[in-house]
């Protein structure tokens, strides 16, 4: 009370308050958070909730490009919409309407994060409208391609490129999975390709029971002493080479994509296609892109190739 006496009027007061104003620099504290320390801060959490190594270097890639646009330092709270709709629309002008929306998409968890942590008031992305994605035929291979492929990495015994291609061509498992797992995710004896909660998109555990003709190629490289990652860190070179050795008519993701068409076509329920595949999109819109784009017969014929 005297040191409070010996102030003058406006410092008293302010000492007066001082709780109060404490309380009130501690609430706008969070305002003042940087767009990289809430990035940092989400991934962190992400980790720790157990998200999968394959969400982590998705999120990280969209934030990184996002934060070299707008700066690290900016605060979150001084983000507007037009700043993030010139990102989305104007910086990536270029890029196909679905990567528009997936960038949309991860930033608006990121926004949604900032809300729930109190950084920000509102997330700017929901004022933000999304680009209309027009339906484009999924690009299949041919099971005569598919052959040619699977001939080739056998007789140059490529078993590492044979089995990922196994993998995602008649069990549906995204690439990025596959080039994760280790032989003993092969459960041959129980005609089980696993794919742990580590390696699967969104921590999804499954194990995806291997098609006959699927487990006819794996039998080939089967060896028990076979221990560590199926292929090595450089997966995406030997794919990549491998399939400009055949010189068959590939675009990326064909071969899942083809999975997906060929195993509709023969008659598979959309319920066992979607959880092959670990899709965690909608099923109305994975049956209207992938049925009807390839025959029966093709389908049967995908579904038959052997050693």
């Amino acid at each position: 009370m005297e040191e409070r006496n010996k102030t003058p009027l406006p410092i008293g007061e302010l000492w007066d308050r001082k709780a109060e104003i404490l309380y009130n620099l501690e609430r706008l504290r969070p305002v003042k958070t940087s767009l990289t320390d809430v990035a940092t801060e989400f991934l962190a959490e992400k980790k720790q909730i157990g998200r999968s190594h394959l969400y982590d270097s998705t999120m990280r890639y969209s934030f990184g490009h996002f934060i070299k646009y707008i700066g690290g330092e900016r605060r979150m709270g001084d983000i507007s919409r037009q700043e993030i709709s010139d990102y989305i629309y104007v910086q990536n002008k270029h890029v196909r309407p679905i990567t528009k929306r997936n960038l949309l998409t991860n930033l608006s968890v990121l926004f949604n994060f900032a809300v729930r942590r109190d950084y920000v008031v509102e997330n700017p992305l929901v004022k933000i409208d999304r680009p209309t994605v027009p339906f484009v035929k999924p690009h299949v291979l041919s099971p005569s391609d598919f052959e040619k492929l699977l001939q080739k990495c056998f007789v140059k015994n490529w078993h590492d490129r044979l089995v990922l291609f196994v993998l995602v061509g008649f069990c549906g498992i995204r690439v990025e999975e596959a080039s994760k797992l280790r032989w003993s995710n092969l459960q041959l004896h129980r005609k089980v390709a696993e794919v742990p909660d580590t390696v699967a998109k969104k921590s999804a555990f499954r194990n995806n029971v291997i098609p006959p003709n699927a487990m006819e190629w794996l039998r080939t490289v089967e060896d028990k002493r076979r221990t560590g990652p199926i292929i090595g860190k450089n997966w995406r070179t030997l794919l990549r080479s491998a399939i400009r050795f055949c010189d068959v008519d590939y675009q990326k993701n064909c071969i899942r994509h083809s999975f997906c068409s060929y195993a509709l076509a023969v008659g598979w329920s959309l319920a066992d296609v979607i959880s092959y595949m670990g899709h965690g999109g909608s099923p109305t819109m994975v049956f209207s892109h992938y049925r009807n784009v390839v025959s029966v017969e093709d389908g049967k014929r995908w579904f038959s190739i052997v050693p």
